[in-house]
Formats: C-alpha cells, structure tokens, sequence
C-alpha cells in the first residue's frame, strides 16, 4: 500500500491541499500540472505523477524538495510519458527524482541554486532514482582507477535502479568548471562510477548535441554512457578527466631556497620557491627557478623538475634512467652530463638514439660510447632514415649520418671491435656519454611521406624524443594529427646471422592505445606503456608530406624513463582492464610473429587511429589480421564493444614457397577472454576445422607465400549459438527471469559476468551441485565461471531473452 505524503515544517496545509486539488483536476482533464509553490516530500513518501498529467511544469520560484536520508528518501515519481518543464537554477528539484519508464527521461534536479539534470534511459519500468550533490565526490571515496587522470571536485549524482539498469547522460554548466578539469580537452572528458573501491572509467561519449540544447563547450553540455550502466554495481557517478594535464606555471613565491652542502634554508623548497645549489647536492628536486653555483647528481629513478629556467656554472649529472624537467618554454635550460645506458646489445646489433642535448653532437656519439672494460668508439655504421621517394638508383631507406637534427632519431651499430671481436654470442650494454645544454621548449620537427606508397617505407620517419626526460607517447601521438597515431620501436629477437648484420625475425614493438605487440616471446603484458625514454628513437607513419610534429613541455614526465631499446619484460601497472588478446605465430625455424585484437568502446570496424596498427615488419614470416572491407594488415586490430557473432579475418605472409609447419596459440587473454570465459575460435576454412584455443595451440602447414583466406577468428559455432551451452559437467541455463545451473561437482562459488567483463552477481553455493536464482538483468549475454570444490573450474555462456 502506497503511504501518503507527509507535512514538513517547510510547507502549509494549505498549500498541500491546494497542490493535490490541482493535481486531482488535471488529472481528470489530461492537462498539465503546473507547480507554483514549493512541495516537500519527506522519508519513506513519494507524490507520484501519472501519465494522464501530460507534464510537470515549474513556475513562479518552486524548488521543490525531497529528504536525502540514505536509504529512506522522499521521492517525486514521474510516469511513462510525463516530461518536466521549465527547470532552472531557481526552479528544480531538490533531492530524488524517480522514473518508471523505459524511456529517456531528463531529471530537473538540482542543489544549493545548481540545476544540473542527468537523463535517464532505463530498461525496466521498475524505477530508476537519481538526486544532484553540489559537493566534492571524495565524500564517497578518494580512490581512483589509473585510467583517470582527475576526477570533479565539485559535483556528483546518485543513480540507483531498483531493477534496472539505465544508459546515463550525465550534464554540465559553467560552475561545472570543466576547463579546469580537462585543461580545455573535452575529447578526453568520461564519466566516472565508484565501484565500492575506486572511481572508474564508464565508456562515455561527449554529445555533440547536449540534451540541454545546442552543441556541447567547455561551459555547458552532456555525455552519454556507451550503454546501460549496471545500477546494482554503480550508483554514484561524477565528471571525470583521462587524459594528459600540463603541469601548471606557477608563480613564485619569493622565497628563496639555499643550500648549503648540509641543509636547506631557511627550509625545502617546493614548486612555489626559487633554489639556490651552493654545494654539491644528490637527490630530486622540485622548484620555481633553479641556480647552479654547484653540480646536482641524479641516480635512475631520481628528477629535477623545474617551472622556469635555469643559471649558474653548475650542472645536472645524469644516470641513465634520470630526468629532468622544465614546464616555461622560454626558460634558459640546464647544462647536463648525461650517461645513456642501451639494452644488452651483440656484436652488429643496431640502437636506436635521440637528442637529449641541443645542437650538432655528433662527435661525441662517435668518440664517448663505452662498453665494459672501458674499450671506447664501441659504435660505428652511424645512419639516418631517409623518408619519402627512393631517388633513381637508390636501393635502402638509409643515409649516412654525418650529423644531428633535433627531434630526429639515428641508429649506431656495435663495432666489430674489443669484447665484440669476431664474437656473436658475446653482449654488453653500451654507455653512451654527453654533455651539452639540454633542449627546453616547443621543437618541431618535419614530416616526409611518399605519396605514392602512403603505407610503405617511404613514409616512415625516424624520431627522437628530444628531452632529457621521458615523454607521454599517448600525448605526442594525440597532438600531432600529421602521424598515424602508432609508435615502433626496435628490438631485434635473434643474432644477425653471418657478418651482414641483418636480421631474420620482425624488429619492431608496435605501440597503440589498444597495447602493444612483441616481435618476441613474453608472457608479461604490455612491458612498453607508451612512455618514451630519453634519447629514445621511435619511428611513426606519416599521413601528410611536408608537415610537422612538435614535441612539447606539456609531453614531459619525471617518471617512466626506464623504457630506453625495451626489451625486458618487467612487469607495468595496467591503466584498466581491456577486453583482448594476442595470437602467436611461431615456425619451426623460430621465427615469431605476434597480434593483438580488442574490443573497445570508442573503436568502430574501419581504421582506428590511436588504436589499430599497421604492420611495421621484416620478419620472414608475418601473422596479421585483416581490417574489415579492406585489404589492410594489422598488427593490432582495435574493433567496437564485444558480440559473440563477430568475425576477424586472419592472414599470413611468408618469403619462401617452401612447405613449412607453424602454430598458431594465444596468450594474455584480459577482459572478458580472462579463463577463457568467450571461447576464441580459430575458423580453418581449408581443413573445415574449428579450433578452440582453450584446448591448445593449433599448427598447420603451408607452402603459399600469401594465405589471405583460410583463417578467421571467431566466438561461437552452431552448437554454441543455442540459449543453453553445455560446457564438459556443466548444464546451465536463464529462463523465466531465474538462473538454473547443474554441474556433476560440487560448487563452491559462481560468478557472472556481462560481455563488457563486468562482474554482475556472485553466488557463495555452499558446495551444492545446484543452484536456481532470480535473474533481474537486460537481455543479452552473460559468461558464468564455476569453482568446483576440487579446485577446477568451469565457464558457461549463457543468453538472456
């Protein structure tokens, strides 16, 4: 039985009354309820509105309101077909908001003169209740996924489904204050959830037309989820930034900082304050201006981070694995001695070099490359790459380098020479000393394609990252809309054979937003995390001739320079889960070849720039994936949100017609592929196999030199297509709104997941064989991972319809 609503102090009987007499008539007459006064509506009470009102209209000053107490709030009910008109910053609802229809429903909440509405797009009718907080999110919790940069500290929403769940559109204003939080950057503006743990990104697109009307800006506008938001997992969402913030130019304090040899004084400084270095000092600093009247030593790990410029005789000296960084552009930059240590190189193996220092130093690459045991001029074969069209008669992309631009890469081989002498097993990293001013500021640097051959060497350009410091790959290629948005780097997997010096296996990591592919074994994900080291070359794929990229102090980090020729396979912290996985193609000779596929959100089926990645190889043997409609090969294929009816062409390439064998397996399934919950099939149209790797690898053999039309990857055959799978003991089954499982085991947990990987209902079994559960989700499919008792475990797909 409903309950009715209650008085509270704010409000007259009178007034009551007369709000119900009013709503009573245009119910009767099918008009419009227009609210004039201000209604409250206190614990535990809802004033519900039928769809016989036609709409919920605002006038005169009407802030209306419903108590906030948790779990116990009074609410304002609106039916299928109401709509609510005329909400302002003096006109809006004040607390709880609820709908019970499945369509789009803009709610007129609001708080302390904010009106700032959220729409609603439930599934069910069951309800969906929401209230604006003009308050910093961090009352909820302060945690935040490494996905997000920052979150809102000025407003959230509390959605909460009854059981539903809701596509979400989330507003803003101009007390929003979106451009402090995006730094301007709407394209990289999320909405955020807090999942109990942390704040997380909810895949979430800026509207080109606000629900509030006209474009969305800086100053006004919406965003909409990329789907139903699980409302039981989710209730609180905010504003949320994901991409790169400038460090801020902050004025100085005045205060100066001295130190003496011993002691700071009169005390450390921070960002706000000038340093003085009067005696030798090791360790990071932080500061507003910097003068050196002695030397500052920096150990791996350790930076200098400065806002304006830097004098003195002193100067910075630099581990291999140090920064330093400016944040003026204008600002003079340090004098630094930098020590660059290369991965474990052999003899003619090949590095790749950027520009740390300003200026020609081609001399001192020449004459200060070390190895162990002091043996100097350790590298010769100096070169530069040559972009755009092949003269007549020239055969190789490759110039002699004789000396240096900054911002462009060259590459050095290891000289048949002291340890190296006639020993291709022998291998050291090599140390590389310079000394010079370090480069401050906006460089730019030129791009050259060949026109005629968008895709092929031509149009590749050897860089360098110019600072002395490690930058923001994501940040470069974003900035920069004259490059495909990929990064290669070198690494070369077996020794040169003989004494040419070439190589026999693919050699360069391809770097996109979707991760990042290996021309060698490894079974840690994504070693490289797009932070390029200093004096790192890398190269990219131009789009446009005689264009430009500038590298910028926005892109510099005083961290993640470990990441110089990559090559170990340490482990990086994820940004977030995502929803992929790599096949391996490896021959019997050894050789490898390795491709990602994912499933993104903000990918589509054509080509994805910052996500999906040519390939960029040599390797004798070439596994690659198909762009849909194209003849294109990817080494990393980003594709939209996860069906099980999607298909990915494979393709494999070879430089014999020889008869070879070769096998084909899968490793660093994440997502919603994690325990092989979606199976990954692998179609052999030729053999009329289908191949799940959950069992293995699959090996076949071939002659061709081009396979184009054999191998696809798919998700479900007809046996899996049926709303019931059967998976080895396992019977289970959604039907009538109830989950039915059966296994031959006992079980000991079950858990449930949507297609996006997100965890929507876990069951403790208690060691049961069986279990029947109510199931209140959207149609769709779902994944149950079993633990049995013993220890095993067991998946299902199941489909709600």
């Amino acid at each position: 039985m409903k309950k009715k609503s209650t008085l509270g102090t704010k409000k007259t009987v009178q007034s009551v009354l007369y709000f119900f007499l009013c709503l009573f008539s245009f119910l009767k007459a099918g008009a419009q309820v227009q609210n004039n006064t201000i209604i409250y509506i206190s614990d535990d009470t809802g004033i519900f509105l039928s769809s016989n009102a036609g709409n919920f209209s605002f006038g005169g000053s009407s802030t209306s309101t419903t108590t906030r107490t948790s779990g116990h709030y009074g609410k304002l009910i609106f039916d299928s077909g109401i709509t609510a008109n005329g909400a302002s910053n003096s006109n809006y609802l004040d607390g709880y908001a609820r709908t019970v229809s499945t369509s789009s429903f803009i709610m007129p909440i609001g708080q302390s003169g904010i009106y700032a509405p959220v729409k609603v797009t439930p599934t069910t009718t069951d309800g969906v209740d929401g209230a604006y907080y003009s308050a910093n999110p961090t009352i909820i919790g302060t945690a935040i996924n490494a996905a997000i940069t920052t979150v809102s500290s000025l407003e959230y929403w509390n959605i909460k489904g009854v059981l539903a769940d809701a596509a979400i559109s989330l507003s803003w204003r101009s007390s929003s204050d979106i451009t402090t939080l995006t730094g301007s950057d709407l394209s990289n503006l999320t909405i955020a959830a807090w999942n109990g743990t942390e704040w997380t990104v909810i895949p979430s697109t800026l509207d080109t037309t606000s629900f509030l009307g006209g474009a969305s800006t800086l100053t006004t506008g919406s965003i909409t989820s990329n789907a139903s938001v699980d409302l039981n997992t989710y209730s609180y969402f905010t504003l949320a930034y994901k991409g790169y913030i400038c460090p801020p130019i902050v004025t100085s304090s005045g205060v100066t900082k001295t130190w003496n040899g011993s002691s700071w004084s009169p005390s450390s400084p921070t960002i706000t304050d000038p340093a003085v270095i009067n005696a030798p000092y090791n360790g990071s600093l932080a500061c507003n201006s910097l003068v050196l009247n002695s030397n500052i030593t920096l150990s791996n790990g350790e930076a200098v981070d400065i806002v304006y410029g830097v004098t003195g005789t002193g100067k910075i000296i630099m581990a291999s694995e140090a920064s330093v960084t400016q944040r003026d552009n204008t600002a003079p930059a340090p004098q630094i001695q930098l020590v660059k240590s290369t991965r474990t190189l052999r003899r003619d193996d090949y590095t790749y070099f950027g520009t740390p220092i300003s200026g020609n130093f081609y001399a001192q690459l020449v004459n200060n490359a070390t190895s162990t045991g002091n043996y100097t001029n350790i590298l010769d074969g100096f070169y530069k790459y040559h972009s755009g069209p092949l003269a007549q008669g020239q055969m190789y992309f490759w110039d002699n380098l004789t000396a240096i631009t900054t911002g462009k890469g060259y590459i050095a081989k290891v000289k048949n020479a002291g340890p190296f002498l006639n020993n291709y097993t022998y291998s050291d990293a090599i140390n590389v000393s310079l000394n010079g001013t370090a480069n401050n500021g906006d460089i730019p640097v030129s791009i050259i394609t060949d026109p005629a051959h968008p895709e092929d060497e031509g149009s590749h350009n050897l860089l360098a990252n110019p600072y002395p410091c490690a930058i923001d790959g994501n940040k470069f290629l974003t900035d920069n809309t004259s490059i495909d948005g990929v990064i290669y780097i070198w690494q070369s997997k077996t020794i040169p054979q003989g004494s040419t010096g070439n190589y026999v296996q693919s050699d360069y990591i391809a770097y996109t937003k979707a991760g990042v592919v290996y021309p060698i074994p490894g079974t840690i994900p994504n070693s490289f995390n797009g932070k390029i080291a200093s004096d790192q070359g890398f190269v990219v794929l131009g789009l446009a001739n005689n264009s430009t990229v500038t590298f910028t102090n926005c892109m510099r980090l005083t961290g993640n320079n470990n990441q110089f020729n990559k090559n170990s396979l340490s482990q990086i912290t994820e940004e977030s889960v995502k929803n992929r996985f790599k096949l391996n193609l490896t021959g019997d000779n050894g050789v490898f070849s390795q491709i990602l596929i994912g499933y993104f959100p903000e990918a589509s089926l054509g080509y994805d720039r910052m996500y999906d990645a040519g390939r960029n190889s040599v390797s004798s043997v070439q596994l690659f994936s198909i762009l849909d409609n194209s003849n294109r090969e990817l080494a990393i294929n980003a594709r939209p949100t996860f069906t099980t009816t999607d298909i990915v062409n494979l393709g494999v390439s070879k430089d014999t017609s020889n008869e070879e064998s070769f096998t084909i397996d899968i490793q660093d399934q994440e997502g919603i592929f994690s325990g092989n919950a979606i199976p990954v099939i692998l179609h052999d149209k030729l053999m009329g196999i289908y191949h799940d790797f959950a069992n293995g690898s699959y090996s076949f053999n071939t002659n061709s030199e081009s396979v184009l039309d054999r191998f696809e990857i798919v998700y479900q055959t007809a046996a899996l297509s049926n709303s019931t799978y059967s998976n080895n003991s396992v019977f289970a089954v959604i039907k009538n709104n109830f989950l039915n499982i059966n296994a031959s085991l006992e079980m000991e947990k079950v858990e449930l997941f949507d297609v996006t990987g997100r965890k929507i209902e876990s069951y403790n079994t208690e060691n049961r064989k069986s279990i029947f559960k109510p199931f209140y989700h959207a149609e769709g499919i779902y994944i149950a991972q079993i633990k049995f008792s013993d220890g095993t475990t067991a998946s299902a797909k199941l489909i709600n319809k």
